[in-house]
């Protein structure tokens, strides 16, 4: 009788000491997470600035969408778009995310969402670069995807159609931008390559279909890359669904490992206390 007793204490501190352990661990990972969150100088994400893309640091207030959509209503005297203006809103847009950003992935990790970060690699490695528009936002870095998300994103919240463009080419690799619908016709935006804006701008702002029929336009407005680079990669683009912004399964894995790398340590107390009274309260009254 007496070993028994002594066997069952023995478990019932391991199982205690265990899930203290797990608990606190948790824990003290949704302390880092909370830290990186309302104290951002603690991310070990710094900007990565060559000084080669216009780059303003000051834009690093921007940091969701609504703060971008109120940022560019105001360079806009409103939050009404006139029809007339839809051109120059649109072209706003994509001038501030150039000035926004820095070329470069942004990616999850231990301190934001350190859920995705574990689980993302057994899952697709890609699901821990960040594709939420407002955590993408919170840092200065941020890929042709993640640049091209925002514009979406903003374009779309303010009424304009919008539509991915991708490219694909086996030596060059790939490449993502948009497109957004005003006056009646699609107008091309590649905030991460930087093209030529007065180019463009003189040309009508067209489509990436217009500027393969017209290549000279096309190799004069990236006057930074190589005209067989540009050929060859943007002759291979593809267009997405109409109205429809990438990502969305990537959006819900992002956001409910973001819950759960806030509160899973919460999970783990409501289980032990639920074990102990199941399994341990019953003996000792007994």
């Amino acid at each position: 009788m007496k070993i028994s007793s002594f066997l069952h204490k023995r478990k019932k501190s391991i199982f205690r000491t265990a899930f203290i352990l797990i608990i606190s661990l948790f824990f003290q990972i949704f302390l880092l997470e909370a830290t990186v969150l309302f104290f951002p100088r603690f991310d070990k994400q710094p900007p990565y600035y060559l000084g080669k893309e216009k780059f303003d640091p000051s834009l690093s207030r921007i940091n969701s969408v609504s703060s971008f959509i109120s940022f560019c209503d105001s360079l806009n005297g409103g939050t009404i778009i006139l029809p007339t203006d839809s051109g120059r809103y649109a072209n706003m847009v994509a001038r501030v995310i150039k000035y926004r950003f820095v070329h470069g992935y942004t990616w999850y990790h231990l301190g934001q969402n350190y859920m995705a970060t574990i689980l993302a690699p057994l899952v697709h490695r890609d699901l821990s670069a960040i594709v939420v528009p407002d955590d993408i936002l919170k840092y200065p870095k941020a890929a042709c995807s993640q640049q091209s998300l925002i514009g979406m994103h903003v374009l779309k919240d303010k009424g304009f159609d919008i539509r991915k463009v991708g490219f694909y080419d086996s030596i060059y690799g790939g490449h993502f931008c948009y497109e957004a619908k005003y006056n009646g016709s699609w107008h091309f935006f590649d905030p991460n390559r930087e093209p030529d804006e007065n180019i463009l701008l003189n040309n009508g702002r067209p489509s990436i279909e217009y500027l393969n029929n017209h290549k000279d336009i096309l190799i004069k407005a990236y006057p930074h890359d190589s005209a067989g680079f540009v050929t060859a990669l943007y002759s291979t683009y593809s267009y997405g669904k109409e109205g429809k912004i990438p990502g969305g399964n990537a959006i819900l894995f992002q956001t409910a490992t973001k819950f759960l790398s806030y509160s899973l340590w919460i999970f783990f107390a409501i289980l032990y206390l639920f074990l102990k009274k199941k399994f341990f309260t019953t003996k000792e009254n007994g």
